[in-house]
C-alpha cells in the first residue's frame, strides 16, 4: 500500500474549526456546525464553549480568528504523505482527472503570490492513492522531490478555492497548512490572515 489511511480521533474538531473559519465568516448555529462536521450536537456545543472561554468566540461568532488558527495549527496531525519528482509537475496535476486540492507553496501562490512555488503539495483521496502512484512513476521518480501527495480527513476538500490555474484548498485550510509548514510559510500565513480576516 502506497499511502495508509489516517486514523485520527480529532478530525471532527478540525472540521468544526474549518467551518467556523469559512471565509467570509458566516453566521453559524450550533446545529449547523454539528451537522456540517458530522458531530453530536452536545459534543459540538462543548467545543464551542471551550473556544468561548478562551475568548476566541463570542456567542457563535469567531472574534479572534488568528488565535483559532494557532489552536488548530498546534493540534497533533496525522497527515500521511509521499514525495515524488515529476518533470512538469504543474502540467501533470492540471491534466489529472482525479480529485485533488493544492496547499502550501503552490496553493499560496494561487491566492497570495508571496511564496515561490518550490514544491507542489496536494491532498488526494485515499482511494485514488494507488492510481496517483502508478501515474506518477510512469514519468517521474519516487523520493524527495517537487511533489508531495497527502491524505487526511476528506473534509479537507470543503469549499476549495478555484480561481487560479489549479484547484486549491479553502483559504482557512491553506493558512493552517502554512502555519504547520513553518519558516517563510508563516509569513505567508500572516499576510493571508491580514487580507482575509483583518488580522496580522
Amino acid at each position: 500500500m502506497y499511502l495508509t489511511k489516517p486514523k485520527r480521533p480529532g478530525v471532527k474538531v478540525e472540521r468544526i474549526y474549518r467551518l467556523l473559519l469559512d471565509h467570509p465568516l458566516k453566521d453559524m448555529t450550533s446545529y449547523r456546525l454539528a451537522k456540517g462536521s458530522c458531530s453530536d450536537h452536545h459534543w459540538t456545543l462543548d467545543k464551542v464553549r471551550e473556544l468561548q472561554k478562551l475568548g476566541v468566540m463570542k456567542g457563535m461568532k469567531v472574534v479572534r480568528p488568528k488565535d483559532l488558527f494557532l489552536i488548530w495549527a498546534n493540534r497533533p496531525t496525522d497527515i500521511r504523505s509521499r514525495e515524488y519528482f515529476v518533470k512538469d509537475v504543474l502540467g501533470k496535476i492540471k491534466g489529472s482527472k482525479m480529485e485533488y486540492a493544492a496547499t502550501t507553496y503552490f496553493g499560496e501562490n494561487q491566492i497570495g503570490r508571496y511564496l515561490f512555488p518550490s514544491r507542489m503539495d496536494i491532498y488526494i483521496r485515499f482511494e485514488d492513492a494507488s492510481k496517483w502512484h502508478m501515474d506518477l512513476v510512469r514519468d517521474g521518480l519516487v523520493g524527495k522531490g517537487n511533489l508531495r501527495l497527502m491524505i487526511t480527513d476528506e473534509h479537507v476538500f470543503f469549499n476549495p478555492f478555484t480561481r487560479g490555474e489549479i484547484k486549491t484548498v479553502s483559504v482557512q485550510q491553506l493558512i493552517v497548512d502554512l502555519l504547520r509548514e513553518g519558516g517563510v510559510c508563516n509569513e505567508a500565513a500572516e499576510l493571508l490572515m491580514e487580507r482575509f480576516y483583518g488580522e496580522e
